[in-house]
């Protein structure tokens, strides 16, 4: 597993931010995109929620949260989903994780 601090430049770099405006007290689109993106990152990679929680400087259930937009993300069609997932995507292969995808209440792997 890559270490905390790559996988949140990862993020920041494909999500068009900064690793401080992840941890930070922004709610722009974008960081929020991001701060689950990473959320997802790390829970791919078997990190707690409790322990993604104090890295993006949010409460255990808003990571829960951020992870259900995830996957409501992977299963959308619309357009601006889409896009989101390919950086996802993207993500996903530079942090040497595999991307799982929800379908009818099961987990599948890509």
């Amino acid at each position: 597993m890559l270490n905390k601090i790559k996988l949140t430049e990862i993020v920041a770099e494909e999500f068009g931010t900064t690793p401080n405006i992840i941890r930070g007290k922004s709610r722009t689109r974008r960081a929020s995109y991001a701060r689950d993106a990473l959320a997802y990152v790390m829970h791919l990679h078997n990190c707690t929620h409790e322990e993604i929680s104090r890295l993006v400087n949010r409460h255990r259930t808003s990571v829960t949260h951020g992870l259900d937009r995830i996957q409501a993300r992977l299963a959308s069609d619309s357009q601006d989903c889409v896009v989101y997932c390919k950086a996802l995507e993207d993500v996903c292969t530079e942090a040497d994780v595999q991307i799982k995808y929800k379908t009818n209440e099961t987990i599948e792997e890509d």
